[in-house]
């Protein structure tokens, strides 16, 4: 396996991460770039190098001092490969609106883990508000990965 189709866009993407996102920033929303390559790697390479990448991309992460809680990167990360990687050679099988709904499930259930860790002192005392950062902080994210389906299709990964 080649490993520089993993190093050299994921040097890329975590650098971004940390300097782009913070231009991006919607109250305390940001978009989340390393979750869309590891949801890209694990539609094209499947769950094994989808947890395997999700894993060392989260432990990256956290060591880099971004992050709130140290942990919760790898374990995010972690459950976007193996859901993505869940679709993995499906696009022929299914149906692709059910594919798109995979791969939207997947990033919306992977943000409310993020959120349940991160916000979970607004959880209990404005539920309304939890919901709102929730729900702004997965679309802002499958925002990008639309925008990024017009230039770089999911389905044409398998």
């Amino acid at each position: 396996m080649n490993w520089n189709k993993f190093f050299i866009p994921g040097l890329l993407v975590w650098l971004s991460q940390l300097t782009i996102t913070n231009l991006l920033i919607i109250d305390t929303v940001r978009p989340d770039f390393i979750c869309i390559i590891i949801l890209y790697w694990a539609v094209q390479n499947g769950r094994f190098i989808g947890v395997i990448s999700g894993f060392i991309f989260g432990l990256v992460f956290d060591l880099s001092g971004t992050a709130n809680f140290f942990g919760i990167s790898p374990l995010i990360y972690s459950v976007t490969g193996y859901l993505g990687g869940n679709l993995h050679g499906a696009y022929t099988k299914m149906n692709p609106l059910y594919y798109n709904l995979g791969w939207i499930i997947t990033l919306v259930f992977q943000f409310l883990i993020f959120c349940f860790i991160n916000y979970q002192e607004i959880l209990f005392f404005d539920f309304g508000l939890f919901i709102g950062k929730w729900i702004g902080t997965s679309l802002y994210t499958i925002t990008f990965v639309i925008i990024l389906q017009f230039i770089y299709p999911l389905n044409r990964l398998n």
